[in-house]
């Protein structure tokens, strides 16, 4: 006896169906919401010192600089033969990144079984965060990587979801542009791996394409690899040169997570 086509496809019946949109489209309001609030106050704020910063290394391309790797000043280039680096372009697309982040937060609320107030409230969080209002105000990669960072956990519940390791491949490549951006992509893969190796899917460590995923990784990162072996690590040097100063506000671990909390 044939089903109906809902039951043969497994797709959810028309109220549940119904009731996700809703979420989806609640999630998208306070996504446009966020995206609103942050091209209102491009034109309050002057320029930051980091984004004539990285304006300027975008004129100066290379494969690594002494703080950074180079994917932002390559992003800043874009931008300057493109639609131009006024104070209003250069600020879109970190505006565009925290309503992807709010978007793409909701979503991950939706795989994970959360229903329209779990999406909204999901999305609201991202939305009032001041840090996120702060990051994606300015042109700095701080306004792109949690957006990546985002992106890779939700392809990780995805693989979790389906089972199809091939997923691995897309969160390698995002992890490649993810260090090419910002170091600290590198604490986020860390604590991937032994969130992993501390469940069961710690089996998609015997997959070719989480293997795969790495390399793909390597590959996108190795020619800032070679140039940092090629002018002896600078980064190393700038950090201990920062510590040698009062530039930086130092925090002792235990203090330094209760600021978190």
């Amino acid at each position: 006896m044939k089903g109906s086509p809902a039951a043969v496809s497994g797709a959810a019946p028309d109220g549940r169906a119904l009731w996700l949109n809703w979420g989806t489209a609640l999630v998208a309001g306070i996504a446009l919401v966020k995206l609103g609030l942050q091209l209102r106050a491009i034109p309050h704020y002057g320029i930051f010192r980091d984004e004539m910063y990285y304006l300027a290394c975008g004129r100066h391309l290379a494969w690594g600089y002494v703080d950074h790797p180079p994917l932002w000043p390559f992003v800043a280039w874009l931008l300057e033969h493109t639609i131009g680096t006024s104070l209003f372009t250069i600020r879109l697309l970190p505006a565009l990144c925290g309503a992807g982040l709010v978007w793409i937060t909701g979503s991950l609320a939706r795989r994970m079984g959360g229903g329209v107030f779990a999406q909204a409230l999901a999305a609201l969080a991202v939305l009032t965060a001041p840090i996120y209002m702060l990051m994606q105000h300015w042109f700095t990669m701080n306004a792109a990587e949690p957006l990546l960072w985002m992106t890779m956990v939700w392809c990780v519940v995805r693989y979790i979801e389906s089972g199809d390791a091939r997923w691995w491949l897309w969160i390698g490549v995002l992890c490649g542009f993810g260090l090419e951006m910002k170091y600290s992509t590198i604490l986020f893969v860390g604590g991937l791996v032994v969130g992993l190796a501390l469940t069961p899917h710690r089996r998609v460590f015997a997959t070719k394409w989480f293997w795969l995923g790495c390399a793909a990784a390597v590959l996108i990162v190795l020619p800032h690899l070679v140039w940092l072996v090629h002018n002896h690590f600078p980064f190393l040097e700038y950090e201990r040169n920062v510590r040698s100063t009062p530039r930086d506000v130092r925090r002792e671990p235990v203090a330094f997570f209760l600021d978190q909390a």
